[in-house]
């Protein structure tokens, strides 16, 4: 009859000895962490996008830092077949702000006017410790349809 309520105390043992390790220990500066160093549309397998047809990349942005993280600019430079759209919630005055493990994602697309290969830069300027200039190449390939 006692063995039916073992599971309790065995649970709580275990839950127990479930303690903090491999937590990481935060900065207290803002760090700025991006999924990747660059955006390549559809250029896997040396494949492309159809010229007059879109595709799509999402970079992710996230502060790994205590103090809050201001995205100041984000910009896009290079030929006008790159289009971003700025993360959601994006004020319309002042820098975004992105507090302790908060995240957003920047929408970059891709819509080649030609058959050749073109290739852009997306910026992003902020506070962070680990670097207040991030760049970021974007690389397409358009190809005839």
């Amino acid at each position: 009859m006692r063995l039916r309520n073992l599971w309790l105390p065995l649970t709580i043992i275990a839950l127990a000895g479930c303690g903090d390790e491999g937590v990481e220990e935060l900065p207290e500066t803002p760090q700025l962490l991006v999924d990747r160093t660059e955006l390549l549309f559809d250029t896997e397998f040396a494949a492309g996008t159809y010229v007059g047809a879109t595709t799509f990349n999402t970079l992710y942005i996230e502060n790994r830092g205590i103090q809050t993280l201001e995205l100041n600019e984000i910009t896009l430079s290079g030929p006008s077949v790159f289009t971003m759209k700025r993360p959601e919630g994006w004020p319309e005055t002042g820098p975004m702000k992105l507090e302790t493990y908060a995240r957003t994602f920047i929408e970059v697309a891709f819509k080649p006017n030609a058959a050749k290969d073109f290739e852009g830069k997306l910026t992003i300027k902020s506070n962070a410790a680990n670097g207040d200039t991030r760049e970021l190449t974007l690389k397409g390939k358009g190809i005839a349809p």
